[in-house]
Formats: C-alpha cells, sequence, structure tokens
C-alpha cells in the first residue's frame, strides 16, 4: 500500500485534508470483518436500511445509523461469490436484487428468495427495470428478461448485446418519459454500451450508443441526476466525465491507484473511493476536490451518499464507515 504525502504530512486513517472544518471526517464505524471484505452497499429508497453485500455470500442489513437487525441478515445458497446488490420493484414489490456467480440473479424480500437462473458464466451486475429484469455476465453478454413466475422460477430472456470481455456494471437513469428508461453496462475492455429500455424492448430491441473514453476496465460508473453525462472510475485510476449528447470527455480527477467506487448526490457532488484507503468529494460544478480523507490502511470497496452530507463507505477488510460532509454537523 503506497503511502500518500500531503502538504508534507504523512496522513494516518481518518485524517484529510478539508477545507474550512475541522472535525473528523468519520463519525461512526462497525467492524463486519467476520464477514470478510464487503463487495458493495444498496439502501432502500423508502425504509433508508442498507444492504451490505460481502464476495462471500453474506448479506447483512443496518439502519440508517448503522444500528445492526441481525434476525435480517441473509446467506445467498449456492451462490459461491457475490458480485452486488441493489433494490428495485418488481410489480410495485420491494426486492432486493443480488448478482451471484452461479449465473442467478437472486431476488428478496423480507419473506422469502428467488433464484432467477440468467446465465451460463457468472451474473456480473442486475437490476430492475420497467418490469424487465436486466443482467451483465462475465461471459460478455447482456440480458434483458420478462419475469413471469418467481416460484417456480419462469422467465423469458432475451440477450440484448454482446461484446468482447467482461460486461462488469449496469448503471440506468430514468427519462422525461416515465416510460423509457436508459441502462449503460460497461466492460473491462473500456467499452460502454447505452440502451433506451420501455415495455417492448424485448420484442424490438434495438441498436445501442457505444463508447470508449479509455483502454482500461472500468470499476465503476453512474449517471449523473439528470441523465446527460456518465461518470467513469477507471482501473487506472481516472475519473472521466462523459457528454452522452457529443461523446465529449474530460478527466476530473486521477488517483495513484484502482478507482473503486462511485456515488453522486442531488447537490453534483461526487464521492469516489480508491485502493490505498481514500475517500474524496468532487465538485461537479466546479470539477474541483472540496474534500478528501484517508478512513482505512486498505482499499475502499463500495461507497454511497445515504443523504446530501452522509457517506458510507465500506472496505476490503468488513469496516464501515459513516463520514460527513463538511459544514453538515
Amino acid at each position: 500500500m503506497v503511502a500518500f504525502l500531503l502538504t508534507g504530512l504523512w496522513l494516518t486513517p481518518q485524517q484529510g485534508r478539508v477545507w474550512g472544518q475541522e472535525q473528523p471526517f468519520v463519525v461512526k464505524k462497525i467492524d463486519l470483518s467476520q464477514y470478510g471484505a464487503a463487495a458493495s452497499i444498496a439502501q432502500d429508497p423508502e425504509s433508508k436500511q442498507l444492504a451490505i453485500g460481502f464476495y462471500n455470500c453474506n448479506l447483512i442489513f443496518l439502519d440508517a445509523n448503522l444500528n445492526q437487525d441481525q434476525k435480517n441478515n441473509l446467506f445467498l445458497k449456492n451462490c459461491k461469490r457475490f458480485f452486488r446488490a441493489r433494490y428495485g420493484e418488481f410489480g410495485s414489490i420491494p426486492f432486493l436484487i443480488s448478482s451471484i456467480y452461479t449465473g442467478s440473479s437472486v431476488l428478496h424480500n423480507s419473506q422469502e428468495n428467488f433464484d432467477i437462473p440468467l446465465h451460463k458464466a457468472a451474473v456480473t451486475d442486475s437490476l430492475i427495470l420497467q418490469d424487465y429484469l436486466l443482467s451483465s455476465s462475465d461471459d460478455g453478454s447482456v440480458t434483458i428478461s420478462r419475469l413471469i413466475s418467481l416460484s417456480p422460477p419462469e422467465v423469458n430472456t432475451f440477450k440484448l448485446y454482446q461484446s468482447i470481455g467482461v460486461a462488469r456494471n449496469l448503471a440506468f437513469t430514468h427519462t422525461s418519459n416515465p416510460e423509457v428508461g436508459k441502462v449503460a453496462v460497461s466492460y473491462d475492455t473500456g467499452e460502454i454500451a447505452i440502451f433506451n429500455i420501455d415495455h417492448d424492448t424485448a420484442r424490438n430491441p434495438v441498436e445501442p450508443s457505444t463508447f470508449k473514453t479509455i483502454n482500461s476496465r472500468i470499476n465503476t460508473f453512474k449517471f449523473t441526476p439528470d441523465g446527460t453525462k456518465l461518470l467513469i472510475g477507471y482501473f487506472t485510476g481516472e475519473l472521466v466525465e462523459l457528454d452522452l449528447a457529443t461523446g465529449a470527455h474530460k478527466t476530473l480527477a486521477k488517483v495513484n491507484s484502482w478507482l473503486n467506487a462511485l456515488d453522486i448526490n442531488s447537490e453534483n457532488l461526487v464521492a469516489i473511493a480508491d485502493d490505498q484507503g481514500f475517500v474524496k468529494i468532487i465538485s461537479l460544478t466546479t470539477g474541483k476536490i472540496v474534500e478528501e480523507h484517508k478512513i482505512s490502511t486498505t482499499g475502499i470497496n463500495a461507497v454511497i451518499f445515504t443523504d446530501d452530507q452522509t457517506v458510507v463507505a465500506a472496505d476490503a477488510t468488513g469496516m464501515i464507515y459513516q463520514g460527513k460532509l463538511a459544514g453538515s454537523n
């Protein structure tokens, strides 16, 4: 792990550069290292519950204050390796959708789990949009599935796209038309493909728009809140802003390690997390770093805004951190 030198001082975990504020960034942390390395964090938009997914197939549920409700914890059977979980709704019923190595997406609600086989290879990401289940796989395929029955599982699945390399992540945004959503898929080759999804997509799929800004693996990406741009985090450390209308792109930041995770709040602030244990806050308005904090001695695998002033991050040892932005206390 390479140390980071800033203004002549070696930074230790939980120290960092903050403009106009002295209180610590990390206000709470909990130790979930008994579950190994964290893989993802998802937040239920209604209850604000957090689901922390671990590579060893455990799902641990926390409230917004990081209090654990152990009776709801979940181990995904026949999983082998967990990649990501997201909250979504199918037929107005809320689910947590988990993507796992054995080729399935697992839909979980408060009563039971539904294992939906989708790919012959690992499912790297999956989400529900317009009542379709979309999924990406490490064989390079992206599928769209109409759920007919959850128990027993029955789906009509169509291949939406195929490319070279691992289809690693999905991102989605709503459009001005409530009947149409926009989905992007990223590849470890640096390719991005973007689709419009509506209720006719499975019957009449259209060719995606494709982009490639850097020849590097994309570790994380997300649409901006207005859906006009993508923010992309690369294995080689770049944070790139891609304008979807023009194809123009610019590098907003560069870290000296893998850029592992990012999220955006409604105030156009971007949180990025890297493999050296840093969380940095960048203004999309100015393009400048407004806060940076070294919170761990190991890599940060996941980061999200739980509200506009609060960040939750998870590291490779299973430590979970809650941070408050400068001026929020």
